[in-house]
């Protein structure tokens, strides 16, 4: 009898203790401030947001929106993801772009709350970044979702990511361990300085002679292109927010610089 009054008292333990163990990221809180997103990979709070392509200068914008889901919980900012977790080249197993991810330290039950960011059928894939471990397709654009899943198995990094643009509002995840950077995630970075002045655009300490300039305007587009050898300078006709990128041997390194 005092056997099983034990076990039952440690398996009581062990559930609160598991409960206890909730991570919640909630993009309304204060901890997340509206931002036009990230440039490089990161972690806040054991949640790794990776960007992936000098291409993507708009994902993770936490902005200004209202929404209430089915278990009443509501909320004033959502988390965008801006487009797929892969390329139209690339497979739905292997995030390169635009994903999160955490360190679970074994067994996790995870839930997502989001919404579609458009019309027609998006899927959010739940995974390992080699491996599909659940999904959910959704074709309802005005009304959240809740998803939730419960991973079975060793420590691991749990992936989350969509084939087209999602809308999270929170995570919540248990047993959550310490998030590091892949090697995958994270750029060699440049020593150069890029700032602006006016309308001019100036670059000055390249590490190389062969350095390739990207500039991308606010919606991921491209605006100029050219090669580098030296400090230089250069002029875009439009005010507005833009991002350099500088590629070489040396690394790589995105700026973000406003133009008035």
């Amino acid at each position: 009898m005092k056997k099983s009054l034990l076990l039952l008292a440690f398996s009581v333990v062990a559930s609160v203790n598991s409960f206890k163990a909730q991570t919640t990221w909630d993009f309304s809180s204060a901890a997340w401030p509206v931002t036009s997103g990230e440039l490089t990979a990161t972690v806040k709070n054991n949640l790794a947001l990776v960007p992936g392509p000098a291409t993507v200068v708009n994902f993770a914008a936490v902005e200004a929106n209202t929404a209430t889901f089915s278990d009443g919980n509501s909320f004033s900012k959502r988390f965008k993801l801006n487009g797929g977790g892969y390329t139209s080249t690339g497979v739905n197993t292997t995030p390169t772009q635009r994903y999160l991810y955490f360190k679970t330290n074994g067994n996790t039950s995870i839930t997502v709350w989001y919404k579609n960011g458009g019309s027609g059928d998006r899927t959010l894939y739940i995974g390992t970044g080699t491996a599909i471990l659940a999904s959910k397709t959704y074709s309802n654009s005005t009304d959240g979702i809740i998803y939730t899943y419960d991973y079975v198995g060793p420590a691991t990094n749990v992936y989350i990511y969509g084939d087209q643009s999602l809308n999270i509002y929170k995570i919540t995840a248990t047993n959550v361990g310490t998030t590091v950077l892949g090697v995958n995630d994270v750029k060699k970075d440049m020593k150069a300085t890029v700032y602006s002045v006016g309308n001019k655009v100036f670059l000055a300490n390249l590490d190389s002679k062969n350095t390739q300039v990207n500039v991308f305007n606010a919606n991921g587009s491209l605006v100029k292109a050219m090669t580098a050898s030296a400090d230089a300078n250069f002029e875009l006709n439009n005010k507005g927010l833009y991002i350099v990128n500088l590629k070489s041997e040396a690394g790589e390194k995105s700026v973000k610089v406003l133009l008035r």
